[in-house]
C-alpha cells in the first residue's frame, strides 16, 4: 500500500541524533504484551534517551532519560511496588547525565530534557542537571494527581519530586499546533528541524517527537506508543517481505544471510486467515497497558503508516533488536538512511520468536 501519511515540507534545517544508553527492564513478556506467543517469555527491554543537537543554533534537549542510578533511593514507593508487581529487574549502570560529562557535553549546554511521558524508565533525574535546564511536559501533566506535584509533598505522586525544583516547567499546548502523520505537532526550535507530537493514549500526557536528519529524511522517536516492534509490524505499510535479510534465525545475524518468510508466517496468530499474517501484526496492543485504549490505537495507527515510509525510521523506547545495528553515544545515527539500520534492524524482533519456529520444524507441522 502507498504511504499516506505527510511529513513536513523541507526547511534546509536539520538535527543530529544519538541514542543514549539509559539502562534495561526485563520482566515477564505476559506483563507488557497481549496474547503472549509460546516461547517469547521474556521481554528485555533498553531504555533509550536521545541526545538532539540543532546544527545550526548548536542547542541540545534530550527526548527522555531512561532510568535513575539511584532508583532504590529516590523513586516513591508506589514505583517500588510497581516494580515488584510486575516482577522487573532493572539495571543502569550510569546516569544519562555522566554519560554526557564523560564525553566533554557540559550539562549547562543541555537546553531541555523532554519527557515523552511520566513512567520511571523515561523520565531518569533531571537533579542532576543544572536549574538553567527547563523540563518539557505534554499536556495535562500538571493537573494530574499521579505526576504533579512531586513525591513526598504529594504522597500520590509517581515522580520524585527533586525533579522540578528550581526549574522552568514546560507544559506544551497541541490546541494550534500542525498535523504531522495525524499526529498534532509543535515545531520545537522554530526551524522545521525537530518536532513534538502529541501521542495520547499509553498515558494521558504521552508526547513522540520527530528528528529531520537530512533534507527529507526522519527520526521518529515513538516512546510507548508501543513497546515491542511486534505491536506494528508487519502492517499493511510494511508487509513482511517473502524473503527476511538478515535471517533472524542466524545466531550470529550475518547481514548476507536469508530465510523465507513463511517459516514465521505459521505461528503468526493470523496463519489462518489468507493474507492476513503478511500485514498483521504480531501482537496487538494490550488493553491493560493504556489509560485511553481508542487514543493508543489510533497513536498506533498513526505510527504504522509512518513506519512504512522509506523516509522514517522509527525507534521505540525499547526496541532491543536494535542493540547489535546502530552506534550509540557518543556515535550519531543522523546517517541512518546511508547506512541502512532500518533495513537491517525492521525484522530482528522476529529472532524473539525463534523457539516456536524450531518447535513447529522439530514437530513436523
Amino acid at each position: 500500500m502507498a504511504f499516506s501519511s505527510t511529513l513536513p515540507i523541507p526547511t534546509g534545517s536539520t538535527v543530529d541524533v544519538s541514542i543514549i544508553d539509559g539502562g534495561r527492564i526485563t520482566m515477564p513478556t505476559a506483563y507488557v504484551l497481549s496474547n503472549q506467543l509460546p516461547g517469547h517469555d521474556v521481554l528485555e527491554m533498553p531504555c533509550y534517551s536521545f541526545l538532539i543537537e540543532n546544527k545550526k543554533s548548536g542547542k541540545k534537549v534530550l527526548f527522555d532519560l531512561g532510568l535513575m542510578k539511584a532508583w532504590r533511593e529516590k523513586e516513591p514507593p508506589a514505583i517500588h511496588s510497581q516494580i515488584e508487581s510486575a516482577q522487573a529487574k532493572l539495571e543502569v549502570q550510569h546516569d544519562v547525565s555522566d554519560q554526557l560529562r564523560d564525553a566533554g557535553i557540559p550539562l549547562e549546554s543541555i537546553n531541555a530534557i523532554i519527557w515523552s511521558h511520566h513512567h520511571l524508565d523515561h523520565t531518569g533525574d533531571p537533579s542532576l542537571f543544572p536549574s538553567s535546564t527547563s523540563l518539557v511536559l505534554g499536556p495535562g501533566f500538571k493537573k494530574n494527581n499521579i505526576t504533579f506535584p512531586g513525591y513526598p509533598e504529594n504522597p500520590d505522586s509517581l515522580i520524585d519530586g527533586e525533579a522540578f525544583k528550581g526549574r522552568e516547567l514546560i507544559e506544551l499546548d497541541f490546541s494550534n499546533s500542525l498535523n504531522i502523520g495525524g499526529f498534532p505537532a509543535i515545531d520545537f526550535f522554530g526551524d522545521g528541524s525537530f518536532y513534538i507530537l502529541q501521542s495520547e493514549g499509553h498515558t494521558h500526557e504521552h508526547m513522540s517527537a520527530l528528528a529531520r536528519t537530512s533534507q527529507d529524511h526522519y527520526i521518529f522517536l515513538a516512546g510507548d506508543i508501543a513497546h515491542y516492534p511486534g505491536e506494528y509490524r508487519p502492517s499493511q505499510y510494511l508487509p513482511l517481505p517473502t524473503e527476511i535479510s538478515p535471517s533472524p534465525l542466524d545466531h550470529k545475524l550475518q547481514p548476507t544471510s536469508i530465510c523465507p518468510a513463511s517459516v514465521f508466517e505459521k505461528i503468526h496468530p493470523s496463519a489462518a486467515i489468507a493474507g492476513h499474517c503478511r500485514t498483521t501484526p504480531f501482537y496487538q496492543l494490550p488493553e491493560f497497558g493504556c489509560v485511553d485504549l481508542q487514543k493508543a490505537r489510533n497513536s498506533l495507527d498513526n505510527m504504522e503508516a509512518l513506519d512504512g515510509s522509506a523516509k522514517v525510521f522509527v525507534i521505540i523506547a525499547h526496541d532491543a533488536s536494535l542493540l547489535d545495528v546502530v552506534p550509540f553515544f557518543p556515535k550519531k545515527i543522523s546517517d541512518w538512511n546511508m547506512q541502512a539500520y532500518k533495513r537491517l534492524g525492521a525484522w530482528r524482533f522476529l529472532k524473539d520468536l525463534v523457539k516456536k519456529v524450531n518447535r513447529i520444524q522439530n514437530d513436523g507441522v
